[in-house]
C-alpha cells in the first residue's frame, strides 16, 4: 500500500480491505508474553500458559509478543534491543544477555501460523527504554527489527526466534518523544518490498484522540503515514474514554473511524481488558452481554477490525460457563482462523552458546540483570500529580514498584512486573538492587 498515484492506492485500499476483514470478518488479537495475571494469582498453575497453548487452543486471529522493550541497549555489544518475556524466556548470550534465545518460542510461532494465526512482536510497552534521538536512528532500529524478526537475511546468528519470522509489528508507544515512528514505518515498508510478503504494522495508542506519541498530527506516525499502517489496538481502558461510558466511548472511536476512512488508513479495532483486574482502573472490563450489544452497534462499520484483548493471562483464568472469556467473543465475532498450510521459515544458522540470566527469588516477570549506577536520579515526588509536570514517568510516592505517568496533566497510576521496582533514571521497571528506593 504506497501512497504514489491514484490508481495504486485505490488498488491498494481494495487489497487492504480484503486482508483485513474477509467477508466481513472481524479479527480478535491479543497480547501475551507478560503474565500480567501473577500480580493477581500467586500459584503457579493461574500463570500464563506457554504460546504454544494459544496457537492450538483458542481462538485468537493475532497474537502480540510482549515485549521489545529497549530498542538500544547499552548494556549489550552494538546496544542491541532488549527482550522481556516474564519467565517464558530468559536465556541470552554472553555478549548479548537480553537479546534473548527463545526456541519454544520460536517453535510455537511456528504452531500458530500453521493454525492460521498471526505473530507479531510488540515494540515499546508501558515502561521501556525506547524511543529515537532522530530518524536516522529509527531507520537504523527499523533494519534491525527487519533482520532480527520479519524477512531479513542479516544477523542470522541472533535471531531471537531462530528460523521463524513474524509478521510484523505492532508500536505500543505510551512514552517519549514521537520523533522517528514515521521514518521508522517508512524504512520498514521499503525493507519489505520484494520480499514477496506483507508484514502487520500495527499500533496501540491510548484512546484519546489524537494520541499524544502517534498523532494523527504533522510530524507523528498517524498523521504522516496512515496508509502504511495496517491496524490500529485502541486502549479503550484505563482512561475517560473507556467501553463503560457510552457517552464518551462512541463520539471517541467516531473520531478513530472517521480519520481512518479521511485517509485510507489503518482498521481500528476496540482494545479491551480480558478480565476486570487486567486493568489498571476497575470496571473497564465488559461482559459478554454489553460486548455482544457493543459490537451490533459497530460490526457494520467499514473501518472496524475487530476486538483487542489485553493480556493472555487474565483470559485464559476468566472461564465462564466452562470456556475462557475470548471464546465468548469469538462466538460474537464469528471467527476463527483457518489454517493457511505452514509457517514461514528461514533456513536454520549456527548459534553460539548461550548462558542463563541471573534471576531474583520471584519466578514471575525477570527484567533487566545488570547493576546500573545510582547516580543522578530524580527527585521522588511527593505525590500523585501532574501539576506542574511534563509528560512522562515518574516515581511512586509510597510504592517503589509503581509509578505514575502525566499525559496531558492527568496522572495514570501504573504498577511494575512483579519483583522490579521502577527505576526513574533509566525510566523502566528495573531489579530492585539497581534503584535507590
Amino acid at each position: 500500500m504506497m501512497d504514489v498515484k491514484i490508481v495504486l492506492l485505490l488498488v491498494g485500499a481494495c487489497v487492504f480491505l480484503t486482508q483485513n476483514v474477509q467477508a466481513g470478518k472481524h479479527k480478535m488479537v491479543v497480547y501475551w508474553g507478560q503474565n500480567a495475571v501473577y500480580n493477581q494469582h500467586r500459584e503457579p498453575s493461574r500463570w500464563e500458559k506457554p504460546l504454544s497453548h494459544f496457537c492450538t487452543q483458542t481462538r485468537y486471529d493475532v497474537v502480540v509478543l510482549a515485549f521489545m522493550h529497549i530498542f538500544f541497549d547499552g548494556r549489550q555489544k552494538d546496544s542491541m534491543p532488549a527482550l522481556n518475556f516474564a519467565f517464558h524466556c530468559e536465556k541470552g548470550s554472553a555478549e548479548y544477555p537480553f537479546l534473548l534465545r527463545c526456541p519454544k518460542i520460536e517453535a510455537a510461532i511456528k504452531q500458530c501460523q500453521a493454525n492460521g494465526k498471526q505473530v507479531l512482536i510488540s515494540l515499546g510497552g508501558a515502561v521501556g527504554g525506547y524511543g529515537f534521538k532522530n530518524d536516522g536512528e529509527a531507520k537504523q532500529f527499523a533494519g534491525r527489527v527487519w533482520n532480527l524478526m520479519l524477512g531479513g537475511s542479516e544477523l542470522q546468528a541472533l535471531r531471537p526466534f531462530g528460523t521463524a519470522q513474524l509478521d510484523g509489528v505492532d508500536l505500543d508507544i505510551e512514552g517519549g518523544a514521537p520523533t522517528g515512528y514515521s521514518a521508522f514505518i517508512r524504512e520498514l515498508r521499503q525493507l519489505e518490498k520484494g520480499s514477496g510478503k506483507h508484514y502487520i504494522i500495527g499500533a496501540a495508542p491510548q484512546c484519546p484522540f489524537p494520541d499524544a506519541f502517534l498523532g494523527p498530527a504533522p510530524g507523528k506516525a498517524f498523521g504522516d503515514v496512515p496508509t502504511m499502517i495496517d491496524e490500529i489496538y485502541i486502549q479503550f481502558y484505563n482512561n475517560y474514554c473507556q467501553t463503560g461510558d457510552a457517552a464518551q466511548f462512541y463520539p471517541n472511536l467516531r473520531q478513530w473511524l472517521d480519520y481512518s476512512a479521511k485517509n485510507n488508513g489503518p482498521m481500528i479495532y476496540v482494545g479491551m481488558p480480558s478480565d476486570d483486574r487486567a486493568a489498571y482502573q476497575r470496571g473497564n472490563h465488559r461482559s459478554v452481554a454489553e460486548v455482544r450489544t457493543m459490537y451490533n452497534k459497530i460490526k457494520d462499520e467499514p473501518r472496524f477490525g475487530g476486538f483487542m484483548l489485553w493480556d493472555a493471562s487474565f483470559d485464559q483464568n476468566n472461564v465462564i460457563n466452562g470456556r475462557s472469556y475470548s471464546d465468548h467473543l469469538a462466538d460474537i465475532l464469528g471467527s476463527g482462523p483457518s489454517p493457511t498450510g505452514g509457517p514461514i521459515t528461514r533456513a536454520p544458522v549456527t548459534r553460539a552458546p548461550v548462558t542463563r540470566r541471573p534471576v531474583t527469588d520471584s519466578p514471575a516477570t525477570k527484567g533487566p540483570a545488570t547493576k546500573a549506577p545510582k547516580t543522578g536520579a530524580p527527585t521522588k515526588p511527593s505525590t500523585v500529580s501532574c501539576a506542574g509536570r511534563a509528560d512522562g514517568f515518574y516515581s511512586h510516592p509510597s510504592d517503589c514498584a509503581k509509578f505514575f505517568q502525566c499525559v496531558g496533566g492527568v496522572s495514570y497510576v501504573k504498577s511494575c512486573p512483579a519483583g522490579l521496582h521502577f527505576n526513574p533514571k533509566m525510566n523502566y521497571c528495573d531489579w530492585p538492587a539497581n534503584v535507590d528506593c
